[in-house]
């Protein structure tokens, strides 16, 4: 099979571990990502994310399909990062509209303009919608607050713990790996005491196995994606959940990583 290259360019693709709509969905693509076709079968494609290395299948009349050249040429870390949770750009010759959600990133951006490229159209977009969130990681991963957890998920109508924080450190300017097991490998361990808002904590199993990830608001509470996004208490133990009474997820360690936005 000549090997084929695309960007998505739909609000979110459902990535699954198998070629089958009743398949795990493990995670997405989101507006402006890129990926390689590795594998074709039926109306499936087997892709890898250009960004995080993640490999799934999804449909392929989902995607929009480039030239090599276009591929490489095409880093979505460089592009400008939608940092609001929700977002519309307008096309500027019609009334039609593209829905975008936070860490969709613009290819081909025009900054007097405030619009990007979608196969030779452009769409405008309020500013607003990129402003720079500076260092606050928790006024970011706030906007998420009562989004419903959702397996796999990576936008404010559906996310997983570790698909926030994903999205919450790329709209601040660093790429995490997907899962939570992944990302405890970036940046440097402090402990809880020391932890500063924004740093991430993890969480394991009775077997060890990191299973979980949230984000350290201070004052003793962290905000994480379990059931739905919202805060509850976090002590060296772990989690404490006021609403249920007990703890919910065992701490393994906490991590701080630097950021550039």
């Amino acid at each position: 099979m000549e090997t084929r290259y695309a960007i998505c360019y739909s609000v979110n693709i459902p990535l699954r571990s198998e070629p089958a709509d009743g398949a795990e969905m493990m995670t997405e693509l989101i507006f402006g990502d890129a990926c390689v076709v590795l594998e074709e079968t039926g109306t499936w494609s087997r892709i890898i994310n250009k960004t995080d290395g993640y490999e799934g299948w999804l449909t392929t009349k989902m995607l929009t399909f480039v030239s090599k050249e276009e591929y490489d040429s095409y880093n979505p870390a460089d592009a400008p990062v939608v940092t609001s949770s929700f977002a519309l750009a307008f096309d500027k010759g019609s009334d039609e509209k593209i829905i975008l959600t936070g860490g969709s990133v613009l290819p081909y951006f025009e900054h007097t303009y405030n619009s990007f490229s979608v196969e030779n159209r452009r769409f405008v977009i309020d500013p607003s919608c990129l402003a720079s969130r500076g260092n606050d990681i928790v006024g970011t991963a706030c906007q998420y607050l009562n989004s419903p957890y959702l397996w796999g998920g990576k936008n404010v109508m559906g996310i997983d713990c570790s698909g926030l924080t994903q999205v919450v450190y790329r709209i601040h300017g660093v790429q995490l790996q997907r899962d939570a097991r992944a990302q405890v490998v970036h940046g440097r361990q402090v402990f809880l005491s020391d932890a500063l808002p924004g740093d991430l904590a993890f969480f394991a199993n009775s077997q060890g196995r990191i299973t979980h990830v949230g984000i350290i608001i201070g004052n003793g509470k962290i905000i994480h994606a379990s059931g739905s996004v919202h805060i509850d208490t976090i002590d060296e133990r772990g989690i404490y959940s006021e609403r249920l009474r007990k703890y919910t997820h065992s701490l393994h360690s906490v991590r701080h990583i630097d950021f550039h936005k």
